[in-house]
């Protein structure tokens, strides 16, 4: 008769491998997403073409290029620290309540289907280029059985678990703007808490109340293992079309090159030109500059170029959209082509609470929309 563990064997029992590991998997994907960037939302936030470069999910991808890897590499990216220790705090936690409970089979392939589930119900309800990053669908995978294995007569800490789980799943299946102006992913958390819940229900059944350990750990250990599979499989086909997507972010304007006030904006509106002709900040900046110079006629095919090339640019973001129109109906204005004007500037007037400061201070001196 095998004798029972020690205290090393019971402190080694209770240690969530899984977890830990792909924690540090986590952290280095984020570390090697900078090292790559080829340009960046911020100083430590990779920016559109990068996560692309490097496997972030979107429909225009997944289903019109078929390039299906994608719902497997975009749940291992981040896009900024504040995205990435947000997932690990969460996980860390769950880990460590929820796997030592499961084993580190069944806790494995809640985690990936969680992952995979929350990935295809994003890009299923997604904008169609709306890129999706995180492993936010396999941690609320997580949470979701957390909350559901609670009711097991062998939870270790029902109450705790129900709190941890609850306090969590809800405010992250609410839609909400993140820190930087990233709208949440709710579709991604709704995927993977309905493939958690609905695989731990499952187990839950399955899991008598007598037994001290939850059944199939074989089957769980396979399931596991395919994921793993195509998780490294679809890394493998990832590599091939990284210069084809990053090569983009070069286009761009790094943030530390962004010009912050007028004084850096006149020494590097024209140079940002010449060096960035398809950033349509840059032709925003040197418009900018030109009208603080009272050159009026010079500055506005700077904002029409803007315009422009804001159209189809993943930088130019709706302020930045908002702001170049108004300064475009400004110029036109001074010209005293008020028709024009008014036309450019009557979808920003019809919602004013929308703008954002800038923007309202020059329609303001338009007198366009009173």
């Amino acid at each position: 008769m095998a004798s029972p563990p020690g205290f090393a064997g019971r402190l080694l029992a209770r240690i969530p491998w899984f977890t830990l590991i792909i924690s540090a998997v986590l952290v280095a994907r984020f570390m090697a997403e900078l090292r790559a960037a080829t340009d960046r939302m911020g100083t430590y936030s990779p920016g559109h073409f990068t996560l692309l470069a490097m496997g972030a999910s979107d429909r225009v991808q997944v289903v019109g290029q078929g390039e299906w890897w994608r719902l497997f590499t975009a749940t291992t990216l981040h896009g900024s620290p504040d995205h990435l220790i947000g997932n690990l705090v969460t996980f860390l936690i769950v880990g460590f309540l929820l796997e030592p409970m499961v084993g580190i089979g069944w806790f494995a392939a809640i985690y990936f289907t969680g992952g995979f589930a929350g990935a295809v119900l994003s890009t299923m309800l997604n904008a169609p280029d709306a890129l999706s990053v995180g492993a936010s669908g396999a941690i609320m995978a997580t949470l979701a059985a957390l909350f559901t294995l609670s009711f097991h007569a062998g939870a270790p800490r029902p109450n705790l678990m129900r709190r941890v789980a609850g306090g969590s799943l809800f405010p992250a299946l609410m839609p909400a703007v993140a820190h930087g102006g990233s709208i949440t992913d709710v579709n991604a958390h709704l995927g993977g808490c309905m493939a958690g819940a609905a695989l731990a229900f499952i187990l839950l059944i399955a899991w008598n109340d007598e037994e001290d350990h939850l059944p199939g750990r074989s089957i769980a250990a396979t399931v596991a293992g395919c994921w793993v599979a195509l998780m490294a499989t679809a890394f493998a086909v990832s590599g091939n079309t990284y210069v084809q997507y990053a090569k983009g972010g070069m286009d761009y304007i790094p943030p530390e090159q962004m010009p912050h006030d007028v004084e850096s904006m006149k020494a590097d509106s024209l140079g940002l030109v010449d060096k960035f002709p398809k950033d349509p900040r840059a032709h925003m900046f040197r418009g900018l500059y030109l009208l603080e110079q009272n050159h009026v006629v010079d500055a506005e095919p700077y904002f029409r170029d803007a315009a422009r090339l804001g159209a189809t640019s993943p930088v130019m973001t709706t302020e930045f959209q908002n702001w170049n129109l108004a300064l475009l109906s400004l110029t036109l204005r001074v010209q005293r082509r008020d028709d024009e004007s008014r036309n450019i500037v009557g979808p920003l007037c019809a919602n004013p609470a929308a703008l954002d400061l800038r923007t309202r201070q020059t329609l303001s001196f338009t007198k366009l929309c009173s």
